[in-house]
């Protein structure tokens, strides 16, 4: 049953991280993190759209979000923030000492990394900006995941440009492993942009403390979204009601 047009995934963040393990030594395969934002940019963004259609899991990646879907009877177990579920990895590799590839972030976000996570062989390489349209480039990006053939492959170069990487990487075949379109996840790891308190975040809060602490960044995009996200989902509601 889809709501807003994804098929969510709707196991608890146990059962998946279960899940993803197994297909670390399998051809690859990449889950993305629903959010406010990507529900609104899916109207009209036929590239992200085929990203969903390819990726192997759609999480609820928002707590603001979750009730909406609790209303629309999708049937999700709870919100899987992928700030949450890349820590868990990243604890995972640490312990199976797997090898890693990172696309994007700042070479001293990656050299913190490599101290907290001494086990894990990190492979990176940071795209330069307005990569996704130069093919070449993104060719570069796409050869180089290929090579590394990590367990586990994080794509931290802002969204949608993350999720249209990730569809191509799984149509071109020939890597392996996971990816994970988690966002921002790896800098609040780093410590670089810290997080929310678990307080703040169990009152869904966590996008006010985003924007308080990036205003300049996230103020304009957030109320975009907030603006357009009610007629998507008044529709949907509608849609629902009248079946």
């Amino acid at each position: 049953m889809k709501v807003f047009g994804i098929d969510f995934y709707r196991g608890r963040q146990r059962e998946l991280i279960d899940e993803l393990i197994t297909l670390t030594d399998a051809p690859f395969k990449y889950l993305v993190t629903a959010n406010v934002n990507h529900i609104v940019l899916l109207e009209h963004d036929e590239q992200l759209r085929e990203a969903y259609r390819h990726a192997g899991h759609r999480l609820c990646d928002s707590r603001v979000l979750y009730p909406v879907l609790q209303r629309l009877n999708a049937g999700i177990a709870e919100p899987i923030p992928g700030s949450t579920l890349t820590r868990a990895m990243m604890n995972i590799a640490q312990l199976r000492q797997w090898d890693v590839t990172v696309l994007g972030c700042e070479r001293d976000v990656v050299t913190t990394l490599k101290r907290s996570y001494p086990s894990v062989t990190f492979h990176h390489y940071n795209p330069p900006m307005g990569f996704i349209n130069d093919p070449q480039e993104v060719e570069r990006c796409v050869d180089f995941i290929q090579r590394q053939r990590s367990r586990m492959t994080v794509f931290s170069v802002g969204s949608p440009r993350q999720e249209v990487l990730a569809c191509e990487v799984y149509k071109r075949g020939g890597a392996r492993g996971i990816g994970l379109c988690t966002g921002a996840s790896l800098m609040f790891l780093s410590g670089k942009v810290r997080r929310a308190p678990m307080w703040v975040q169990r009152l869904s809060l966590e996008w006010l403390h985003r924007l308080c602490t990036e205003p300049t960044r996230l103020g304009r995009r957030y109320a975009s979204d907030a603006y357009r996200i009610l007629p998507i989902i008044a529709r949907q509601f509608r849609n629902r009601s009248g079946t």
